[in-house]
Formats: C-alpha cells, sequence, structure tokens
C-alpha cells in the first residue's frame, strides 16, 4: 500500500521543472519554502522554480520588497528566487506542478479559473503526458455535496486532465517545516507511476513523500483529524495534560478509522502518517491553528469570537459538523465526536464529556 525509496544521489543533475503554488497562506509559503532551498539550513535537492500566486496584493507586495510574508508565516525570509504573483495565467505558463493549498471552501473556484486557463492547452495537447498534473494539500470536504477536494478539482478540469489530479496530506506544521525539519507526508495517486514521477519533482531532502493509492482515505485522515484535534485543545484551555490527551488519543483514532472507512478509505491508512501521525502533529502543536480553537472553546467562547481571534483557517469547525452529519447518515455512533460538536456549540460541559469519555 505504501511506497517509500531512498533519495536519490543524482537529484542536483535532474533538469529544472517548475512549481506553480496557488495559496500564499501558511501552507504555501511553506512549501515554496522547502521546495525552492530557500532558507537556511533548507536544501532543494534539485533545481526547480517555484512561483507563489496570492489574490492579496498587500501579500504579494510584501513578498516582492521584504522577502517576507508576515500575515502568514512571520520572521521566516523567503529566497530571491521565489516567484510571487497576483496573475494566475502568469503563474500556470510553463509549470509542470501546479499544487493547491488556498482553503477548501475557495478550491471549487479556483479550480474553475485554473480549468478555463488551462483549457486552450487542454485541447491542443489532447492525453499529452506533458500536460501539468494538479497536487491538492487543501483539506476539507465541501460543504453542499461532500465532496472531497480532489473530486471539486476534478469536476472543474477538462476531461484529458483525468487522473491527473493528486492529494497531498500528512503531519506538516509549517513552523517546523519552514524551519528545516525533517518532515514525512503521504502523496495519494491511483497510478503509482505517476505519482513515482510527481515525487521526483516535488521530494526533498527535508520533505519526504511516501505514495499511496488510497486517495479517498489520505484526504478523509486530513479532513477527519481537524474536526478530533479540536479535544486536544480543549484539553489545553482546561488545563488537563498528557494523560488525558493519550486516553482520548485512544478513543479518537478508531472512532475516526471508523468513520474514514464508511466513507470509502482504507483502514490501514487512518493508521499512518495520513491519519494518526496528522492527528497527532496537529492534535499536539502549539502551532496548530484546530487545537488553539479547541483551547478558545474551553473557555466558553463561542465558536464565532474564537474564530475572529485565530488568524487564518480554522477548518476544524466546518469538519465536525460535516462528520458528525455523515455519521448519523452511516448510522454511526461516535460518542467523541459527538462530545465535540456539542463543545462546539456550547451545548455541555466539555470537561464532564471529557472525563465521561475516558472512563
Amino acid at each position: 500500500e505504501f511506497e517509500v525509496t531512498p533519495w536519490p544521489t543524482h537529484g542536483d543533475a535532474m533538469p529544472e521543472v517548475k512549481v506553480a503554488i496557488l495559496g500564499a497562506g501558511n501552507l504555501g509559503t511553506t512549501l515554496a519554502i522547502v521546495l525552492a532551498g530557500g532558507a537556511p539550513g533548507i536544501r532543494a535537492g534539485r533545481s526547480r522554480k517555484v512561483v507563489l500566486w496570492t489574490i492579496e496584493p498587500d501579500v504579494d507586495r510584501e513578498i516582492r520588497e521584504q522577502r517576507l510574508n508576515t500575515k502568514y508565516l512571520p520572521g521566516v525570509p523567503l529566497a530571491k528566487s521565489i516567484g510571487v504573483t497576483t496573475d494566475l495565467a502568469e503563474a500556470l505558463a510553463g509549470a509542470a506542478v501546479i499544487v493547491v493549498t488556498v482553503p477548501s471552501k475557495v478550491v471549487r473556484d479556483v479550480a474553475r479559473q485554473v480549468g478555463q486557463a488551462l483549457s486552450a492547452v487542454a485541447a491542443g495537447a489532447g492525453a499529452d503526458p506533458a500536460l501539468p498534473v494538479m497536487v491538492s494539500a487543501s483539506k476539507g470536504l465541501e460543504a453542499e455535496t461532500c465532496l472531497r477536494m480532489t473530486e471539486v478539482i476534478l469536476s472543474e478540469l477538462p476531461r484529458s486532465f483525468g487522473g491527473r489530479v493528486l492529494a497531498m496530506s500528512g503531519p506538516s506544521i509549517a513552523h517546523e517545516l519552514s524551519r528545516g525539519t525533517p518532515t514525512a507526508i503521504v502523496l495519494a495517486c491511483r497510478d503509482a507511476h505517476l505519482a513515482r514521477a510527481v515525487r521526483r519533482d516535488l521530494q526533498t531532502p527535508t520533505l519526504r513523500l511516501q505514495i499511496s493509492r488510497d486517495v479517498a482515505g489520505v484526504e478523509l485522515g486530513g479532513v477527519l483529524k481537524n474536526a478530533y484535534a479540536l479535544v486536544f485543545g480543549l484539553c489545553d484551555g482546561l488545563g488537563l495534560g498528557l494523560n488525558t490527551k493519550a486516553a482520548l488519543l485512544a478513543r479518537a483514532l478508531p472512532e475516526l478509522a471508523r468513520l474514514g472507512v464508511a466513507l470509502g478509505g482504507r483502514r490501514a491508512t487512518f493508521y499512518g502518517l495520513a491519519g494518526l501521525g496528522d492527528l497527532v502533529g496537529t492534535g499536539l502543536s502549539g502551532h496548530s491553528r484546530n487545537r488553539r480553537m479547541g483551547e478558545e472553546l474551553a473557555r466558553r467562547r463561542t465558536a464565532d469570537e474564537a474564530l475572529a481571534s485565530i488568524p487564518g483557517v480554522v477548518e476544524g469547525i466546518g469538519s465536525v459538523r460535516l462528520a458528525r452529519d455523515l455519521a448519523a447518515r452511516h448510522r454511526l455512533r461516535l460518542p467523541l465526536l459527538e462530545g465535540i460538536a456539542a463543545a462546539v456549540e456550547q451545548a455541555g460541559d466539555p470537561l464532564k464529556m471529557i472525563t465521561r469519555l475516558i472512563g
């Protein structure tokens, strides 16, 4: 199911590849730094032309003039080799790999724009393997359809791009990865040959990629862990320690796997990097927005008040509500998920819920 290979020693001899990163937020900026080798202690491993696309003029201007993105990744300099633009066509021109890092709620709109921009290329090239591939690093389900992000992207692209959309997910805290901390995540595609080719384009000595054919499981792991990560923040807000968190982790993982399997993933996937690994990283990191959201909820702030105090997107709020609804559709009783949803809606005492569930 999973495939790992050593880092090739001939990486520097490989030809340059252009990578367009759509979204200059926390994750997008971090990936640009890692792929370009744009920070002290980070080696790119091969020659890449990396371009960030953003719709925010202030972010574009600060990166161009100061080589910083203080709005989303403060304190981390960006190398001069990292390009930035607000022009989508400019970002896509000549790109071999397009990485989508925008929030899940805008993925369809961005995918539609990409599809329109690439439709002329697709019409002229047909099934030409030189067409770019898209990699979704956005974590979420579309609220109206419950589609995963690769499904949303595929629905907006020309037919010739079928099968050329991959998923990327796993424990990748931007604060650590952008500073050169060794990180391993999962690259999922039903076509293992294509996945290996994309891995050659994206893998670095710092960022390692495992290959999986379970696209649904990898994406669902990234969605569901955001929902369950809230409970670890509740523990922090209530002053509870690692004993409690460990007990909750042992309860959260089987629940997450049950729901993930019901939605089409493979059980083993949720006990690997894309499930357990991502849940630990998101639930225990002091830099996690989802964990911090739980901390704010424990202080009896409403979800809207808590969201207003946290910069960036908190996917866990939408994920927990969707996950609860999907569990009900599949007639699954998931007590921890239900308790987290009640805490989000201020319909119960978080401490009583946690004490009851670890018993």
